[in-house]
């Protein structure tokens, strides 16, 4: 069963989730999956006052996330999860949970990253992480907010 959206977005929650993916989705809860954050009291506070009371968060590590998603979360749960960078979609598929399709929709500059969106810049690791995940079977779509026209990752980055 897959989850309403399957975000890679470095900021994790953030307005443009709540109110631009959230909102109009009508989701019901947000998984945040990162195992620094799943560790700090602090920082899960942090995000978690971000999200309105309608909504469900919750702060999980990748293992946590997993199980959660492998045996909990049903498509009628309104589910968004967020992970802030392709190789922890990777540690996700490598135990045992693949999602249909990812949404890329923020990765932002740093040094060592390439600019190939408004909202994406990526580095050699995350094009070949991003090409493991297709070849996977996953697709993997750019679009930072569901106003805009998605668009295949493959004619983003190839």
């Amino acid at each position: 069963m897959d989850v309403q959206l399957f975000r890679i977005d470095d900021r994790l929650i953030h307005g443009q989730v709540v109110l631009g993916w959230a909102k109009p989705l009508k989701s019901e809860r947000i998984l945040l999956c990162d195992d620094e954050v799943s560790q700090s009291e602090w920082e899960k506070e942090l995000y978690c006052t971000c999200v309105p009371d309608h909504l469900q968060a919750l702060v999980c590590n990748v293992d946590e996330t997993t199980t959660i998603l492998s045996t909990k979360i049903k498509a009628e749960d309104k589910t968004i999860v967020l992970v802030k960078d392709p190789k922890v979609v990777m540690d996700i598929v490598n135990r045992g949970y693949v999602p249909g399709s990812v949404n890329l929709g923020g990765l932002h500059f740093s040094d060592h990253r390439k600019k190939y969106l408004s909202y994406v810049y990526l580095n050699d690791e995350e094009i070949k992480q991003l090409h493991w995940l297709l070849d996977k079977g996953i697709k993997i779509y750019c679009q930072d907010v569901p106003t805009t026209k998605a668009l295949n990752v493959l004619n983003v980055i190839d």
